[in-house]
């Protein structure tokens, strides 16, 4: 039943659309051959240009196997494991000179040559689920895994775990289980999405200057083309998932295309999707709430935003901030999950969010908590405030323009306030504790439009749970205020560019 899996259903569509076939009866040998060379040849990329004395370069597709050595980087389409890649080569390439009977049994069998997950999720159950199974298949099935594993019309990325010995690099791909019908307008729009970007700056990449005693070289790294293959790639690859319905969301802005792509979002509610790296496959989900935040086209500004989120107990984002990516990690959970047990890993993280993150806490609480509306902008009042007064405490103790002491000092103000708030046993003891410590810090009274809250959390109307996580929650989103006064150099250096430091391609 192999012909019935997702990774084998994409490459049906693709063919119907690149072939404009009425369905997939129409589908021979020469358009199965024809695309899998299509693929081939964006099998690696490399520097299109010199790069000598150049900050950036730009890079192209080409047919021929990986090296770093020479700077040929497997393509992140390529969906396959460095050390694997030759074999997924040869495997297309061998199919290309020796196939020729759709309907004939492969020999040997499916292997994960052909498709990174043969043997693991090909079998589906009488009620529909997928698991281990034998890998027998024919050859038009294996034309078809050959095609998914490598055509670049597929959203993918490399996911990067960075350690302290070197990063782990690979490949992924996010496949839809959607009908085929729902699959070739999901591949019409990814193929626009693509081509909307790839001859911009997805395929440019940055050199690095580097001194060998009296001689400088230049190393071109990755172009950008690895943190995403489609239109505003994630800069945490933990969130990629997430920022391709972000980056669908946006072509609902788009005349052109707008009602493709609020057709292809409401196919994605409720299904299943797979991550499929070489030998691996997670699955997930899209949460119809977060779905519809993407059909307004503002699912991406918040991703966006997330990355620039500020732990309270680390320094800026580098590439050895290994409680960023885990924060990143839950937080992709959160937006995609979008429920309670989500929620809380991702608020166990002590951090302050961007403005942008606002309206994703607010649909939380008011369509997955059930909030009263009323109730949870009282709430954002009283948070406001209390973010306010811990950044105005933190500004009179330093007494001048030190951004990185005001930030440091304003983090344990509000932490003061958070352990107020974590441990207050009723409602009216959390408005006590935290509102008494805030009006002694900013010797200010809250503000009126929080009254409704404090209300409903003294009489206990208001969960207490739900009264502490209101407050928190939105305690942590930056105040207009400081967003103003910071330097924007400030600003931006909280949420550097991470660069690769090494690369670790070689076959």
């Amino acid at each position: 039943m192999i012909h019935q899996h997702p990774y084998i259903r994409y490459a049906q569509a693709l063919l119907i659309v690149e072939n404009q076939l009425k369905s997939i009866d129409d589908i021979t040998m020469e358009h199965i051959k024809a695309e899998i060379k299509k693929g081939l040849a964006a099998f690696c990329v490399e520097p299109a240009e010199s790069y000598e004395m150049k900050r950036t370069v730009k890079f192209r597709f080409i047919n021929d196997k990986s090296s770093a050595k020479v700077f040929k980087f497997l393509a992140p389409n390529s969906i396959t494991s460095d050390m694997q890649a030759r074999n997924l080569y040869n495997s297309a390439t061998d199919y290309l000179k020796s196939a020729k009977e759709l309907n004939k049994s492969c020999e040997g069998g499916l292997t994960m040559a052909s498709m990174p997950i043969a043997g693991e999720f090909c079998a589906f159950s009488e009620k529909g689920g997928v698991g281990r199974g034998k890998t027998s298949c024919t050859i038009y099935e294996q034309g078809l895994a050959l095609i998914t594993s490598l055509t670049p019309l597929k959203p993918c990325l490399q996911y990067r775990i960075d350690k302290k010995e070197k990063p782990e690099l690979f490949n992924v791909c996010i496949i839809p289980d959607i009908t085929v019908e729902a699959l070739t307008d999901f591949v019409k729009l990814f193929k626009r999405l693509r081509e909307q970007k790839l001859d911009s700056d997805l395929m440019m990449g940055n050199v690095v200057e580097e001194i060998k005693g009296k001689n400088k070289e230049y190393k071109p790294k990755r172009p950008h083309i690895f943190q995403g293959n489609f239109p505003n790639p994630p800069r945490s690859s933990a969130m990629g998932s997430i920022a391709l319905l972000g980056a669908i969301g946006e072509m609902a802005k788009e005349s052109e295309v707008s009602e493709l792509a609020l057709k292809v979002l409401d196919s994605l509610k409720d299904s299943t999707y797979y991550m499929v790296q070489y030998g691996n496959a997670q699955t997930f989900t899209y949460n119809h709430y977060v779905v519809e935040l993407a059909q307004q086209s503002k699912l991406k500004t918040i991703v966006d935003s997330i990355y620039y989120s500020e732990l309270y107990n680390e320094e800026k984002r580098t590439s050895k901030s290994t409680e960023y990516q885990k924060f990143d990690l839950f937080a992709s959970r959160f937006l995609m999950l979008f429920n309670q047990s989500a929620f809380r890993g991702f608020l166990s993280f002590r951090a302050e969010y961007p403005k942008q993150v606002e309206l994703l806490i607010t649909t939380y609480f008011t369509k997955m908590a059930k909030i009263d509306p009323d109730i949870v902008r009282s709430a954002k009042e009283l948070g406001r405030w209390l973010n306010q007064t811990a950044y105005f405490a933190a500004k009179d103790e330093v007494g001048k323009e030190d951004w990185n002491e005001i930030r440091k000092l304003k983090a344990k103000v509000l932490v003061e306030l958070e352990s107020s708030i974590f441990s207050a046993k009723s409602g009216d003891a959390l408005i006590a504790h935290s509102v008494t410590r805030a009006g002694r810090i900013s010797k200010l009274d809250a503000p009126e439009a929080a009254s409704l809250f404090m209300e409903k959390a003294a009489s206990g109307e208001l969960e207490l749970e739900n009264a502490k996580n209101l407050l928190i929650a939105f305690s942590r989103i930056k105040n207009k205020r400081e967003s103003v006064e910071q330097p924007k150099e400030v600003t931006s250096a909280l949420g550097e560019d991470i660069s690769e430091d090494e690369d670790f391609s070689n076959i």
